[in-house]
């Protein structure tokens, strides 16, 4: 089946009440991780943000509901909670959520700015089962993360106190950094800076034109598209680091040396929640046409194992070369990459069967 078609005949499931015959061989499959943007509200206001945050809380989840999805979740078989926003720590339920899910028998991690990260928030996170933090910081610099994020020198300043907070408190830190043209020269005093900070591995993200990011300006400016050369270059120069580990985020597509790329699970091992309870297959497919539902009008596990969560599934598994244009149709590394990530395609493009757009094999081919 056409999986445009696919996206925009089934992507408004509320209407749905309980899964159909067909797909009835589905139903054991299990959300093992959940992308949860718990809140819009966010105390910075980065150009590049894909939500759309804001600077005050907007119909979000309340606690009591948060509590019943979090057993809810518990009961299909969820493994791992991804707390993102927004900024999560502006809730303030965010500790009491967390150890309710380390009660269920759920991890959780969380992605925040790290501007309020001190040690009595940290002590408090690592009490309620928090097992790691991103930290997302777009500089090695108070005036080069300023350049990306709005962020002042005195946030950058708390912001690497609350690497030594999580630390000294045993969570795992991970530091995060969006790459742009204008600051590919920037990743090498990035990672000194994560080494004196004794940061275990650092994730340099791609930019994804979704939210605030479309707007042209954003676009223009963060577009990697004429430096995928330089990218090429810089990422399989790093691609073997230790210290710290780096990675690549789904945004790169395939990235050099071998151009592998992992198998695509939304609907089928994962599904993004957000903040007014909207459950869409991946945090990377956020667009209505995507939405599977909102678990204020039908419950969660109906969702999942809707028509239209099953069909996301089926799509996810059975991307084949002919079922892509473009260059991705006849390339020989099809069979390790299988065509990157569709979200960030459609983000780029607004074609779910287009080629990934900023392939670095184009330009750096083994």
């Amino acid at each position: 089946m056409d999986s445009i078609t696919l996206m925009s005949t089934h992507h408004s499931s509320d209407r749905q009440d309980a899964p159909s015959t067909d797909d009835e061989a589905e139903v054991t499959r299990s959300p093992g991780i959940i992308g949860w943007g718990l809140t819009e509200h966010c105390n910075l206001a980065c150009p590049h943000c894909y939500v759309s945050a804001t600077r005050e809380p907007r119909d979000e989840l309340t606690t009591p509901e948060c509590l019943h999805l979090i057993d809810t979740m518990a009961e299909l078989g969820t493994q791992y909670l991804a707390w993102t926003g927004g900024e999560p720590l502006l809730r303030d339920d965010l500790d009491e959520l967390i150890r309710h899910a380390t009660d269920r028998g759920i991890a959780s991690s969380i992605t925040t700015n790290g501007v309020l990260l001190d040690e009595r928030r940290a002590a408090s996170l690592a009490a309620a089962g928090t097992s790691a933090i991103q930290i997302s910081l777009d500089g090695s610099t108070p005036e080069r993360n300023r350049a990306m994020r709005g962020a002042t020198a005195r946030q950058f300043a708390a912001i690497l106190d609350g690497i030594g907070a999580c630390q000294a408190n045993d969570i795992q830190v991970h530091l995060a950094m969006i790459l742009s043209g204008h600051n590919l020269d920037d990743v090498d005093p990035f990672l000194d800076l994560a080494r004196r900070h004794h940061v275990s591995s650092v994730r340099f993200c791609g930019f994804v034109p979704w939210g605030h990011a479309r707007r042209p300006k954003v676009m223009q400016r963060l577009d990697l598209g004429p430096h995928l050369a330089e990218l090429a270059a810089l990422v399989e120069r790093l691609s073997s680091s230790t210290d710290p580990i780096v990675m690549f985020d789904p945004a790169f597509g395939p990235v050099p040396p071998g151009y592998l790329f992992h198998d695509c699970v939304a609907g089928d091992q994962m599904l993004y929640l957000d903040p007014s309870g909207s459950v869409y297959p991946c945090s990377a497919l956020l667009e209505d046409r995507f939405r599977i539902g909102s678990v204020r009008s039908t419950p969660l596990e109906v969702l999942w194992r809707s028509p239209a969560m099953n069909a996301m599934a089926r799509h996810a598994r059975a991307i084949t070369a002919s079922s892509l244009s473009g260059q991705c149709a006849t390339c020989a590394a099809f069979e390790g990459c299988h065509g990157a990530c569709r979200g960030v395609t459609y983000a780029h493009t607004g074609d779910l069967n287009a080629s990934f757009p900023r392939c670095l094999r184009q330009v750096h081919s083994p």
